[in-house]
């Protein structure tokens, strides 16, 4: 009998730097499935592509990793400029997207039922794509899809119209009801679906995946500020930006001043006149947040966000808001908050301000 290859040991001293490109790179192969794969078996793949004169595209999204939000900025100018990304880039922006998916934020409303109805169909275009028939994997996608029938999860053979039909009705539900609860983890199934299944290339890649990429990069972004809290913005700001000008705006005592910094990131002043107090309101994030509040506090109810706190005293005859950090609480009666209610509204709704936020919601994601 011919005997196996015995399997050799070989032990060397690495740099930091190497050390953290292998751990990043264990991450993108050990996420969403559960399998557990050791730094070891990811150097053994470093040298395996190396010796073919080829990097695995997996191996490739840890260098992406390393300045994820230049990487991203990358991402969408190829997108604006009509350039294929590479498998490696769509692996990188599905990790994203997973976690667009699956992390909460401040406002319950984002991501909309339409954003995961997209994420669902950028899965099924994936899928569809396979070289090689993946029963294992069509019951991992089963499994996050809700589908709990042991007796179907079971079979050895599985009927491949099972993913597509479930998934379709999934679909159908989300853009037909907005009870429906929302598919969080149909970015893990897209995201696993990118890196494990065979499939033929990445022009066929693209050509599946290009209409869903406006949805997918705010979804991308999104993960992006909630995981590593860093805007995705060029390297460069151009320095003669002339920033448009707003009329304030002005509901009862209140009056909200709007101003865009030479990076594009919306600035608000938010006067109370009754009070004689002028609020400061910088950056996307905690306007956005801010605005939420105002619009979702309920009487006798509180509001939790990351930076603002909301409540209403016990006769909900007057609501109040806090910032977390500085402790500083401001109140005002059932006419005054509905005032300030009106005012964002009013904000949010004016036509010269719809630009700037379409480009933070780029810049932030669905926040």
């Amino acid at each position: 009998m011919e005997r196996k290859a015995q399997q050799q040991t070989l032990s060397i001293r690495i740099s930091d730097a190497l050390r953290e490109y292998l751990e990043r790179a264990k991450t993108v192969m050990s996420t969403s499935r559960g399998d557990n794969v050791s730094t070891s078996d990811v150097a053994k793949m470093l040298l395996e592509s190396a010796k073919d004169d080829r990097l695995d595209y997996r191996l490739e999204v840890a260098d992406l990793q390393k300045s994820s939000a230049e990487s991203l900025w990358n991402v969408r100018r190829k997108w604006e400029q009509k350039q294929a990304l590479s498998h490696a880039e769509w692996l990188f922006l599905a990790q994203y997207v997973q976690v667009g998916c699956e992390e909460l934020a401040e406002d319950p409303e984002h991501p909309t039922p339409e954003s995961f109805a997209q994420v669902l169909e950028a899965f099924l275009a994936v899928r569809s794509l396979r070289v090689d028939r993946g029963v294992e994997l069509d019951k991992y996608y089963l499994g996050n899809l809700g589908l709990t029938d042991g007796a179907t999860l079971n079979q050895r053979q599985l009927d491949p119209e099972v993913v597509p039909k479930v998934t379709g009705s999934l679909i159908l539900e989300l853009r037909q009801s907005n009870r429906t609860p929302k598919q969080i983890f149909s970015g893990r199934n897209f995201y696993v679906a990118l890196r494990d299944e065979t499939l033929p290339g990445v022009v066929a890649i693209n050509d599946a995946l290009s209409p869903y990429l406006p949805t997918l990069f705010r979804l991308g972004a999104r993960g992006h500020w909630l995981r590593e809290r860093r805007p995705v913005r060029p390297p460069r700001i151009a320095h003669d930006f002339v920033s448009p000008t707003f009329p304030p705006i002005v509901s009862g005592d209140h009056r909200l001043t709007i101003h865009v910094a030479s990076d594009g990131e919306i600035e608000m002043l938010l006067g109370m006149d009754r009070k004689d107090v002028s609020y400061p309101l910088t950056r996307y994030p905690r306007v956005r947040e801010f605005a939420t509040m105002v619009a979702r506090l309920e009487p006798g109810r509180d509001w939790k966000g990351r930076e603002f706190f909301g409540y209403t005293n016990e006769r909900a005859s007057h609501f109040y808001f806090r910032h977390r950090r500085n402790g500083i609480a401001i109140s005002f009666t059932r006419e005054e908050w509905q005032s300030l209610k009106e005012l964002f509204e009013k904000a949010f709704a004016m036509p010269e301000l719809q630009p700037v936020l379409e480009e933070l919601a780029l810049v932030y994601g669905e926040i």
